[in-house]
């Protein structure tokens, strides 16, 4: 079993990063959630690290009573468990840190495809868009060559009286 499926129900992403849940850490380490919160309570971290690592929410347990629940990045995962001891958590640790990597690099390659694919699609914007405007500008020439062309013609010949309209022939042959 890989890495990644190992605890692919432990890791969840909120919004764009990759987090964990106190709730799906505890039975992982094999301990009451109530234990890995006051494990979390005892942190001695920074504000900082704090806010940027760790959300307290909230949830509605089976009783429909409200309960708090600790959601953490990898670095606030890593905090938290590096306190934990034994071999389960040893073994659980180094799965997390492959887990959350192989999620990372997942989510990566997910974000480089989209951009790669936003990238495609704009060339082909900005081509047909510089397509549309030197059609533009072509057709902004012919308005002001045309008038040219049609006096022109009608000097050529005073005697000769053709209707130039959009199709008008000139000779047997040719539009203009």
């Amino acid at each position: 079993m890989s890495n990644l499926q190992e605890v692919s129900e432990v890791v969840i992403l909120a919004g764009e990063h990759v987090m964990t849940d106190s709730r799906k850490v505890a039975p992982r380490f094999r301990k009451r959630h109530g234990d890995v919160l006051r494990a979390y309570d005892r942190l001695d971290c920074d504000e900082d690290f704090n806010r940027r690592n760790f959300a307290s929410v909230t949830y509605i347990d089976a009783k429909g009573e409200m309960r708090r629940s600790i959601q953490m990045t990898k670095d606030g995962f890593m905090l938290l468990v590096m306190g934990f001891t034994g071999r389960e958590a040893t073994k659980a640790k180094v799965a997390f840190i492959n887990a959350f990597n192989e999620m990372a690099e997942f989510l990566s390659a997910q974000a480089n495809g989209a951009l790669a694919r936003w990238q495609v699609a704009y060339l082909e914007y900005r081509h047909d868009q510089d397509h549309a405007s030197r059609c533009g500008k072509d057709l902004a020439m012919w308005r002001a060559r045309k008038l040219v062309h049609v006096a022109r013609l009608e000097k050529l010949d005073p005697q000769i009286k053709l209707p130039l309209t959009e199709r008008a022939e000139i000779g047997p042959h040719s539009t203009l």
